[in-house]
């Protein structure tokens, strides 16, 4: 892929002092988006340009008011490998699945898809770097998890916009989303971190009317890890992953938008699938 060809270096610490800048500026109530983006840029002024660009990007969407919608937004959520990517688009085809994308748009609607944290991003590319799996950006020292978090709430408000318009268009639009909000709320969770945090600086971020929660035990999701070597990240830990598991079987205690359904995903993948599109059906789509 392209962007793996040059590497990009960002300071650990010039971005901590930038992250914790945002922070603080996106709690006032009142806010000058002009005087925002220069003490920003001035912030980050060793922080390469394209980069910092797309963080203001980012930022601008992190304090615009929200707008209502007509259309709906599902999310697919649940710890590593627990087979979101499957049920939403089955990239692979995998025989006897039909994707939560195909069965929406063979039923009359239309689909915006977003997969988190995007990867092929700038923003996704400095959360990867920090979950060291490979990047054209490389952030270089130790980036606290304290301000880290807010990678990626940068990563997904550069959505946020494209989101809000597609759902406004029509009842028609659906946005299916492989994690949103939630994931971040309980990865960090997890990490011991305030989640109260991370709802207030996404506060204007769009939330979700469905979660499908894919519940999967830590150490079935680890030996599908360790079998994919080049795709282990900072995270893939099985006490942690198994800290994770249980803060998404609670999520409505951590993230109450929405409704939550919890599927098993220790079935079989056509047993998922039919629990899953049951379940659309049920909620009339």
């Amino acid at each position: 892929m392209e962007r793996h060809k040059m590497s990009i270096e960002v300071s650990a610490k010039d971005l901590q002092r930038l992250l914790k800048l945002i922070e603080e500026e996106v709690k006032q109530e009142e806010i000058s988006l002009l005087l925002f983006e220069r003490e920003i840029r001035i912030e980050g002024k060793n922080i390469p340009v394209k980069i910092l660009n797309d963080i203001v990007k980012g930022v601008k969407n992190l304090v615009s008011p929200l707008k209502p919608v007509l259309g709906k937004f599902l999310v697919v959520s649940g710890i590593d490998k627990s087979g979101k990517e499957t049920q939403c688009f089955n990239p692979k085809g995998i025989e006897g699945i039909l994707s939560i994308y195909n069965y929406l748009t063979q039923s009359s609607h239309k689909v915006k898809k977003v997969s988190l944290p995007s990867y092929d991003t700038n923003l996704g590319a400095l959360v990867a770097s920090y979950l060291k799996r490979e990047s054209n950006i490389i952030i270089k020292g130790e980036l606290s998890k304290d301000y880290a978090w807010i990678l990626w709430s940068l990563d997904r408000a550069q959505h946020n916009d494209a989101i809000v318009d597609w759902l406004k268009a029509s009842s028609k639009n659906i946005v299916l989303s492989r994690r949103w909000l939630e994931s971040n709320v309980a990865y960090q969770k997890a990490n011991d971190l305030d989640v109260k945090r991370i709802l207030d600086l996404e506060k204007n971020i769009i939330k979700q009317d469905y979660t499908f929660v894919i519940d999967l035990p830590a150490e079935i999701a680890i030996k599908r890890v360790d079998k994919i070597e080049s795709e282990k990240d900072l995270y893939e830990d099985v006490a942690f992953m198994e800290k994770v598991r249980k803060i998404f079987l609670n999520l409505q205690k951590y993230y109450p938008f929405g409704k939550t359904f919890i599927i098993n995903g220790a079935n079989p993948l056509h047993v998922v699938n039919k629990q899953i599109l049951d379940l659309l059906r049920e909620l009339g789509f």
